[in-house]
């Protein structure tokens, strides 16, 4: 088994990750300015896992909030699509189809709000 760890500043809410436009009458899903700059705060950090995981994968991941009023569902989908190998061309696994589990637990840090995961490759 392999495993990779990594400490992420915290995800945006899915709700202000990705937001409609309209081009060319269609509807169309784009990253928002706020989840472009969480990208780009993450890009530095990821850019040392170079080698994706290929097997199927155990995620873990531990939020660090300021306080008790965010969701932390809402956090994981955003989470998720940036540490998988994409537009970056680096990430913790290719595709985010290879998550076979995944934990979540909620803590509280107030000076150093963060998310540490943990994949683990099971094969």
């Amino acid at each position: 088994m392999k495993t990779l760890t990594v400490q992420l500043p915290l995800p945006p809410s899915t709700n202000v990750m990705w937001r409609s436009v309209i081009r060319g009458g269609q509807v169309r899903i784009i990253t928002s300015e706020v989840g472009r700059i969480f990208r780009d705060e993450c890009a530095p950090i990821l850019k040392d896992y170079r080698t994706p995981l290929m097997g199927n994968v155990v995620i873990t991941c531990e939020f660090y909030f300021k306080n008790n009023l965010s969701d932390l569902d809402n956090r994981l989908k955003s989470l998720l699509d940036v540490l998988e190998v994409g537009k970056l061309g680096f990430g913790l696994y290719n595709n985010d189809r290879q998550i076979v589990a995944l934990h979540a637990y909620k803590n509280f840090d107030k000076r150093n709000p963060r998310v540490v995961v943990t994949a683990t490759e099971m094969r």
